[in-house]
């Protein structure tokens, strides 16, 4: 149980958030935030420190909109030299399974939105090895988004 539940969003920012487990589980994709959460902006009515703040461990709920299959598109982009790339999708299980290996972590760069309810991701898949980051794209059309959180960070906890 958490003590912050946001399903609003306006003022919660996922920029340089690393997720390191994920869950799918009836039509919910959820990301989890062990070690800095994500960001809480200044006009969020919960954030008492009129600037941007870092929750601690948190989770992300993607309620998808209708069918895996639709609303969650995840693309990996290899590198094969300079100039050129290879663009490969992922399933909804493949993502959390390299996640929840420990062998990945996803880091969440930009957020726009598309059409009827979508949200795209511009992330990196994280690793130890080379090549250490690897461009992702996640489109996911969603129901609602659920942020959850106990605590901000050290420096802004009254």
């Amino acid at each position: 149980m958490y003590k912050h539940y946001d399903k609003n969003g306006a003022a919660i920012g996922l920029y340089d958030s690393e997720a390191e487990r994920a869950t799918f589980e009836n039509g919910v994709l959820t990301f989890y935030f062990p070690k800095d959460g994500f960001w809480v902006l200044p006009d969020h009515t919960a954030n008492p420190a009129g600037e941007p703040v870092r929750t601690d461990a948190s989770e992300v709920r993607f309620h998808l909109l209708y069918e895996e299959e639709e609303d969650f598109h995840c693309y990996v982009f290899d590198k094969k030299s300079e100039r050129k790339a290879v663009r490969r999708r992922w399933t909804v299980s493949e993502l959390v399974s390299a996640l929840n290996s420990g062998k990945y972590r996803l880091d969440f760069q930009d957020r726009y939105e598309g059409g009827y309810k979508e949200l795209i991701f511009g992330c990196e898949l994280c690793q130890k090895k080379k090549p250490y980051r690897r461009e992702c794209r996640l489109w996911l059309s969603v129901r609602d988004v659920t942020y959850c959180w106990n605590e901000f960070a050290e420096c802004c906890r009254e």
